[in-house]
């Protein structure tokens, strides 16, 4: 018996030791601008590390659950929802550490999206729509704006934006959320399934019109072109296109074998891809970084 229990205690410490090497659940990465640093959430706190690999470094500590970092354009401050209040509020805290700031005060659940700029936060929350609106607050939640001194947020957009970015002229992509479909479900193919929009100034225009999911948009380095995942293929793979014109979308999944030894950064990620149509073979991808 005693020798049953020694080696279940041995057991347990090897079983520990080994979750504490190699942890997992680390959830909702974000890339700082720079492409030097990720941004995660592990066991309710916010974490950063060297894209490179090493030893992560804790941002915040509390026995409440914090999640969903974002960076500033500038890489000094991280923002992320927490519930230490109870609901889900927006906080921000410098990317090194310290005491966080609360930014939003509402009963409900607020979730970052991104930074507009230094100095202001867009979340989501069903608060309450425009008046002009006919859209149902509840399942569809509106865009707010919050600035980093924490005062009364402002309706950014009354139309659900999700998975918001934003260039340098300030063009906004995003993906629509037209009904009530899990967003979890796989290849489904409905009028409702999301699509890939683009904001500049009053005018919008859809930029994918595929009968399946078409999501979270990014912008390249060079502002003009986009990466974004589509079920186009079977399965959500990454794809990169123009926004000039409807140019066909580009598979560029398959092209990661080529680059699986770089370090995943900002830089290494936003991947330029020339296309090259054969008869008979599958598409040749070019790659090169953006500088």
């Amino acid at each position: 018996m005693k020798r049953k229990t020694i080696v279940s205690l041995l057991i347990m410490v090897a079983t520990t030791s080994a979750a504490q090497q190699n942890p997992l659940w680390m959830r909702y990465p974000a890339i700082s601008p720079d492409g030097k640093t990720i941004a995660f959430s592990y066991k309710g706190d916010i974490f950063t590390v060297d894209a490179n690999g090493g030893q992560a470094h804790q941002v915040t500590t509390n026995p409440a659950h914090d999640y969903m970092p974002i960076w500033s354009p500038d890489g000094k401050n991280i923002a992320f929802a927490s519930n230490r209040e109870g609901s889900m509020d927006i906080y921000i805290v410098n990317a090194l550490g310290g005491e966080p700031k609360r930014l939003t005060t509402n009963s409900g659940n607020e979730l970052p999206i991104t930074f507009s700029d230094n100095n202001h936060v867009l979340f989501r929350s069903a608060v309450m729509p425009s008046a002009e609106s006919i859209i149902f607050s509840g399942s569809f939640q509106q865009v707010y704006e919050v600035d980093t001194e924490g005062r009364r947020p402002v309706m950014f957009s009354t139309l659900p934006m999700e998975d918001i970015s934003i260039n340098s002229n300030g063009d906004i992509l995003y993906h629509d959320n037209k009904g009530y479909e899990d967003p979890w479900r796989k290849h489904h193919t409905s009028p409702i399934t999301r699509d890939i929009w683009l904001k500049r100034g009053d005018t919008f225009k859809k930029l994918t019109s595929f009968n399946g999911e078409d999501r979270t948009p990014v912008w390249n380095a060079d502002g003009q072109s986009f990466c974004y995942l589509s079920e186009q293929d079977g399965t959500f793979n990454v794809y990169s296109r123009g926004t000039a014109t409807h140019l066909n979308s580009l598979p560029i999944s398959k092209a990661i074998q080529y680059v699986s030894s770089v370090p995943l950064t900002t830089e290494n990620y936003a991947l330029a891809t020339t296309e090259k149509f054969t008869p008979s073979t599958e598409r040749e991808h070019s790659l090169r970084r953006w500088k």
